[in-house]
């Protein structure tokens, strides 16, 4: 049997669409839920969804040990509320899953401000269909890396198998700008710099200085992102942006864990009459 697995938090708007796109494969559908407040679980549970609960966490990572161990079946495949199955992966899932396979590879096709784009490394592969006991026997901590995209499975498979770009899943990832710079620029970079401070990662000024030139010629030219035109361009330099941020974030890190920055003296209001 195969277990579909979402993990949620505040998603009533997706779930729905998420559900309904690859419900038909599955035995069972698992929600994961971080206490949403909206409507997500009476959403899913209305479409026959068995619902856990997990505490609120900043990125879903560490939260999917508790979503794969509640499911049941013996593949599980993992969505995001905001991705949705291509139907032609699905038929091919359908097949896949009948055979000797412990990981498969889908093609993660990703919205970005209003388009899909497929260059630039942006379109990619990863590990989202896998047996279940593979990712029990596999699992340590550093799944808990956000966008770590289950690489202990990945690496570790006896068996894997990697399906061409044809079988992808939706990811309505960034349909404005607006949400990427929020979202990554500001969110992402500041939980991944705190993972890596934690983790023994110290500031380089070099990197800082140097990243970004690096990320974008990789993700521009060497990946041909400029074959995604205008769009393509602003997403490999926002992506740069991205980089050069973890950065200064880790050197923000270290200068309060000096104490430096609490030692700036802060200048006292004025207060003036109405």
């Amino acid at each position: 049997m195969l277990s579909l697995v979402i993990n949620t938090y505040n998603n009533e708007s997706d779930i729905a669409d998420c559900i309904l796109s690859a419900i038909h494969l599955a035995g069972e559908v698992v929600i994961c839920d971080m206490y949403s407040t909206d409507q997500t679980v009476a959403i899913a549970t209305s479409l026959g969804a068995k619902v856990v609960y997990h505490k609120k966490e900043p990125v879903a990572e560490l939260a999917r040990y508790t979503a794969v161990s509640a499911a049941t079946g013996d593949w599980i495949l993992i969505l995001d509320a905001d991705e949705r199955m291509a139907p032609q992966t699905a038929d091919k899932i359908r097949e896949v899953i009948t055979q000797a396979y412990d990981a498969v590879f889908l093609w993660s096709k990703n919205l970005y401000f209003g388009d899909y784009v497929e260059h630039g490394g942006f379109f990619y592969e990863q590990v989202r269909l896998f047996r279940k006991a593979l990712y029990l026997e596999t699992y340590d901590d550093s799944e808990l890396r956000a966008h770590r995209g289950f690489l202990r499975v990945a690496e570790l498979a006896k068996a894997p198998l990697h399906l061409d770009k044809r079988y992808f899943y939706y990811h309505l990832a960034y349909p404005t700008i607006e949400k990427y710079v929020v979202k990554t620029i500001g969110f992402y970079a500041d939980v991944e710099s705190r993972y890596d401070y934690e983790h023994g990662m110290r500031f380089s000024k070099w990197r800082l200085a140097y990243q970004p030139f690096k990320d974008f010629f990789v993700r521009y030219i060497r990946k041909q992102g400029y074959r995604d035109g205008t769009r393509g361009f602003i997403l490999c330099v926002l992506f740069a942006l991205y980089g050069f941020m973890k950065w200064a974030n880790l050197w923000f890190l270290e200068e309060q864990a000096k104490g430096t920055t609490a030692s700036v003296p802060l200048p006292k209001p004025v207060l003036t009459k109405p």
